[in-house]
């Protein structure tokens, strides 16, 4: 587990570098994919802005939603998937160019900027206390 920080993009760009980001992506943008690759928030920022932060995988079974942690995966548009993978025999191309994405900017850093807002918003519950989780469960 890393940690980040909210003020610091760079931060989280040490713990989840470009590179991991297309790699994720081009992977997660594959059809009857059974696992998502992305990252997980482990913690809720503290007063300095710190929270953890791991690479990670889930499978597309899972609950999206958790208690104690949050997990952001990457995606891209067709057009950009199509730009990281090019094709070598040209057959599995559309047959009619598909049009440029009409994104704002970097898709990168519009991960790293919805990364920081759902660090900022998280919410999770106090951890349970070390001593309830001694001892024998039953069965």
């Amino acid at each position: 587990m890393q940690t980040a920080n909210i003020h610091d993009p760079s931060s989280i760009e040490s713990v989840y570098p470009r590179s991991a980001f297309d790699n994720d992506a081009r992977q997660n943008a594959r059809d009857k994919e059974a696992v998502e690759h992305g990252v997980m928030i482990l913690s809720m920022p503290d007063a300095d802005g710190n929270f953890s932060l791991k690479p990670s995988q889930r499978h597309v079974g899972e609950p999206e939603t958790t208690t104690h942690s949050i997990f952001l995966s990457p995606t891209l548009e067709n057009s950009e998937y199509g730009a990281l993978s090019p094709s070598a025999s040209g057959y599995d191309g559309p047959i009619e160019p598909a049009e440029s994405a009409k994104t704002s900017g970097d898709p990168y850093r519009t991960f790293l900027e919805s990364l920081i807002q759902a660090a900022r918003g998280a919410d999770f519950p106090p951890q349970p206390p070390a001593e309830s989780l001694k001892g024998f469960r039953g069965g």
